[in-house]
């Protein structure tokens, strides 16, 4: 089944705050100042600022500290506490989460984009990746490494057709994959090669679909759905717990995400300081 949709929507702070939300930020657009980096950094948790600061280059750190902001505007207005009352811990699988409520949210990130997606009651996972292959391999040895994570059946789907075509199938399977570990909380520990995913339809652009269907051990697990999305080079996975409606995605500007924010931790010049003088990339 197909749900058509014509572009990512543009978020509207206006409308009655949904807590089933996917949102999407465009970090190849964001170019922080100093005063802006200071702003965000001093607007999420110390230990996730620590975390951040570790990154070498300026892209990784822009995406990781994307996704800090996404969450906490999320849960801020889902919970309708202040900002500054948000407070998230990491899970045995290094998984965020805040106690209290029972929301479940997750992020990804490739290329220039950020996601979110976000449910409460109901279990979520979220993956994209951009679709095009930037491994330092041929990608008949990448395939060669890589076909032990996927069921005989999926391999049999990626490893036919044009290499642009294996590439497309193999980057669908492998956010269907990460998605669904991601929402089970199990991470990749788990053996790849006994989840099989069987496709019912060819992705399409501007489109979301929702019928690919989950083999455990051969087993059908109808009681996961997957909501899939390819929009421009990108795909995206959102694994749920049940079946519901799948929602369109709002692009999420940065006016938007610290509309709201709050300062909660001190200022720290020398942090800016040294994400300005870092690479943007490798």
């Amino acid at each position: 089944m197909h749900i058509i949709f014509t572009k990512f929507a543009q978020y509207d702070s206006t409308m009655t705050t949904s807590n089933r939300v996917r949102w999407v930020f465009d970090c190849g657009n964001w170019f922080p100042s100093e005063s802006d980096w200071s702003k965000v950094s001093r607007s999420i948790q110390l230990e996730e600022k620590e975390r951040i600061g570790r990154f070498v280059f300026k892209r990784d750190a822009k995406r990781s500290i994307i996704g800090q902001l996404m969450i906490r505007k999320f849960l801020s207005e889902a919970t309708h506490l202040p900002w500054s009352q948000i407070k998230t811990k990491r899970d045995l699988n290094n998984k965020p989460i805040i106690e209290g409520f029972n929301l479940n949210f997750n992020v990804s990130h490739d290329g220039n984009y950020v996601v979110l997606a976000g449910e409460e009651n109901i279990s979520v996972g979220i993956d994209i990746m951009k679709n095009c292959y930037k491994g330092g391999k041929s990608l008949n040895e990448f395939f060669r490494l890589m076909h032990r994570n996927f069921h005989l059946k999926e391999w049999a789907y990626i490893n036919k057709g044009t290499d642009i075509k294996k590439t497309s199938s193999f980057y669908r399977f492998w956010c269907l994959k990460e998605s669904y570990v991601k929402a089970t909380g199990t991470g990749l520990t788990i053996d790849l090669k006994n989840i099989c995913f069987v496709p019912q339809n060819e992705l399409k652009k501007h489109s979301i679909l929702n019928d690919t269907k989950l083999f455990i051990n051969d087993k059908l697990m109808s009681d996961w759905s997957f909501h899939e999305y390819l929009y421009d080079d990108y795909i995206i996975t959102v694994c749920i717990k049940g079946s519901i409606t799948p929602v369109n995605f709002k692009l999420i500007t940065f006016q938007d995400l610290i509309s709201n924010a709050e300062m909660i931790t001190e200022e720290d010049e020398n942090y800016c300081k040294l994400f300005l003088n870092k690479e943007e990339q490798p």
